[in-house]
């Protein structure tokens, strides 16, 4: 069960001076779905929409599910193209030339992999699933892949250069125990390795990367990275907070929104060299 890292020691470009900035647009893309009438009923908070799965109990969803969130969550899936050298994944059925009949996208947002996956595998048949009240059951044959794709929950610097003092580490450690009181509490990329080995998946493999919160690295491609990540992450910022904060912690809309604004331009300082561990 390897632990590989595959990511690089980076130095920064000593040429930015001025804050991260991003002129990068994107189009959301929806897909037709069967979906049950309540699912419609969309909680109306802050000035932005919440998904209704388990509203008003502990479990309730705290990221929300409109236009805004849906244009970042496109973004976000170029982040990992970017990351994974144009490919939808790393396991062997994202490989060309595989030849695969059944494909389950869990929490597939705005199905932007599934029908890339569709595309590229007209084969398969491509199934993307995401919250609701009624999933069907599903189950994987003997051979098939699991692959799990997903970002730590705290931003880290190898340098030091991202101190306790930063309303960005002061913004995780909010964050976290939020969650915490809200029952969501994040689960570790070790914790995910023993779940699958603990249910009977062989062969597992474990690849780390880091998006780097700014173009601060020198190196071209992590330049680029950085800069998508600059602004998926300032985009996130407020779907991640705004539920959390004020139903965890109590605060009111303008007081999250004044946060934000020195969270923000900690993500933007190119002398903070920070990273999302993904």
């Amino acid at each position: 069960m390897p632990t590989v890292d595959a990511d690089h020691v980076l130095h920064p470009d000593e040429q930015i001076t001025d804050d991260a900035d991003s002129s990068i647009g994107t189009d959301a893309t929806s897909s037709t779905t069967s979906i049950s009438s309540s699912i419609l009923n969309y909680r109306h908070e802050n000035g932005r929409t919440y998904h209704g799965y388990r509203d008003g109990t502990f479990l309730e969803y705290h990221l929300p599910n409109d236009q805004i969130e849906n244009e970042r969550l496109d973004l976000q899936h170029n982040l990992f193209l970017l990351t994974f050298g144009d490919k939808l994944g790393l396991a062997p059925p994202n490989d060309s030339g595989a030849k695969i009949a059944h494909v389950l996208d869990v929490g597939t947002g705005t199905g932007i992999w599934a029908i890339d996956y569709a595309d590229e595998h007209p084969e398969a048949e491509v199934i993307g699933v995401d919250l609701s009240p009624i999933q069907p059951a599903f189950n994987l044959k003997p051979g098939g892949y699991v692959e799990i794709q997903e970002t730590g929950g705290i931003i880290l610097s190898e340098d030091g250069t991202l101190t306790p003092d930063h309303a960005l580490s002061r913004w995780c450690s909010l964050l976290g125990e939020a969650f915490t009181k809200l029952g969501s509490t994040s689960i570790e990329f070790d914790e995910i390795k023993a779940i699958m080995q603990e249910v009977g998946f062989v062969d597992i493999v474990d690849k780390r990367f880091k998006w780097r919160t700014n173009p601060w690295p020198r190196d071209k491609k992590y330049k680029e990275l950085g800069t998508w990540n600059n602004y998926n992450a300032s985009n996130a910022l407020e779907s991640l907070t705004m539920a959390s904060f004020s139903r965890a912690h109590g605060w009111p809309r303008e007081e999250v929104i004044t946060f934000l604004v020195d969270v923000r331009k900690d993500l933007n300082n190119p002398s903070v060299h920070a990273y999302n561990p993904m």
